[in-house]
């Protein structure tokens, strides 16, 4: 007969629980804090996955199950992300959080969204103009659109973590809210980039909005845990993550007038944070986002970046360390490339032992039980 999901859970969090080293995770806050303050450490991090093998046989879910049913979510989260992420012990720090999907903010203005079993929800159905210019960011905005189920996750996700012994290690993130300019563009769909030519004061107008969101669903989900984790990553001078992977859709130019300042805006809201953008594939060559790299570097309470597309990846890297970012993300692997090179060329754009975090690096198998020392014994060569 098969193990219910609260069975399953339980089991899950044994796992977890006896790879947790509290030394280990000390240092890894420690060090990741650090880099996104720009100041040296005493090793820069790296985070990996590596498979548990009590694990390999515990079943699925997928995500329409996940979404429909808390335990489920969680017990994929710790399965999936946490325990393989913390059995490679390197500097990860765990979390979770009410995995609902990128379109929480947009179905607060009213948009239309379904939830498929393959993928986490999409939007299906964008919110016409009018409803948009009238709609008024209300002082609660928890029982609108997905923030039922997201209030209700994480309210399940911090007792469950209690009361499985893990809370004092693994904590909770906000959910996804992407970024301004992105909540703008999955609501209102194709047409806003029409409106930057035909509606700019329309445009700026939906931003202001998309600020009150993004501060309002980052603030709710920080009701339920305040620490400063976003999504992984340890910062004590900001403490959320912002998304726009619609960002990389427009020019530099329309990013200035149209999407930075609503950006800053809503980090300074919340103390700070760092940013992602989806769009390539390392290795591929793709360059879709780099030319906003600079102007991401201006924008004030931005600490770091994550990004996924890059003709020159470790030039890039070293452009971004000249503007002042700190850079949480991978490098992708030569073919054939011994593994101390690798680490000695993601190494070669930094100066000192900041403002890089080596997050996912290309490892075989093999090379997980000598990945961290080789990592730091590389380091002490480099930085003499």
């Amino acid at each position: 007969m098969p193990e219910d999901i609260r069975s399953l859970l339980s089991r899950v969090c044994d796992l977890v629980r006896a790879r947790i080293d509290a030394r280990r995770l000390a240092d890894a806050k420690r060090r990741q804090a650090d880099m996104f303050a720009l100041r040296p450490s005493d090793y820069l991090p790296i985070l990996f996955a590596r498979p548990v093998a009590e694990a390999t046989d515990l079943p699925n879910f997928d995500w329409a199950e996940r979404f429909h049913d808390p335990d489920k979510s969680l017990y994929m989260q710790l399965k999936d992300d946490v325990l393989p992420r913390v059995a490679g012990g390197g500097d990860f720090v765990p979390a979770v959080r009410a995995d609902t999907g990128v379109i929480n903010c947009m179905t607060i203005f009213g948009a239309g969204y379904d939830v498929p079993a393959h993928t986490r929800p999409i939007i299906t159905r964008y919110v016409p103009k009018e409803a948009l210019a009238a709609f008024e960011v209300p002082a609660d905005i928890s029982g609108l659109g997905t923030l039922p189920r997201v209030v209700e996750h994480s309210g399940h996700h911090c007792a469950t973590l209690r009361q499985g012994g893990l809370w004092d290690a693994v904590r909770l993130n906000h959910c996804d809210q992407q970024g301004p300019w992105d909540i703008a563009a999955q609501s209102r769909g194709h047409d806003i980039f029409m409106d930057l030519y035909d509606d700019p004061a329309f445009v700026h107008m939906l931003m202001k909005k998309c600020v009150k969101l993004y501060v309002a669903v980052s603030r709710l989900c920080k009701t339920f845990d305040p620490s400063p984790i976003a999504v992984g990553y340890w910062m004590s001078n900001g403490q959320v993550r912002m998304c726009g992977d619609s960002d990389i859709l427009i020019s530099a130019e329309q990013h200035r007038e149209f999407a930075a300042p609503y950006a800053q805006e809503a980090l300074r809201a919340m103390g700070g944070g760092w940013f992602h953008y989806c769009g390539g594939m390392p290795g591929f060559k793709r360059r879709e986002g780099l030319h906003l790299h600079e102007i991401y570097a201006g924008i004030d309470g931005l600490r770091g970046l994550n990004w996924t597309t890059a003709g020159d990846w470790v030039g890039e890297m070293r452009r971004l360390r000249g503007l002042g970012l700190c850079n949480a993300g991978t490098l992708p692997r030569g073919q054939g490339e011994p593994l101390t090179d690798y680490f000695r060329r993601a190494l070669s754009p930094y100066t000192e032992r900041t403002g890089f975090i080596f997050d996912n690096p290309e490892l075989r198998p093999d090379e997980f039980d000598a990945a961290i020392d080789t990592w730091r014994r590389v380091q002490d060569e480099v930085y003499r």
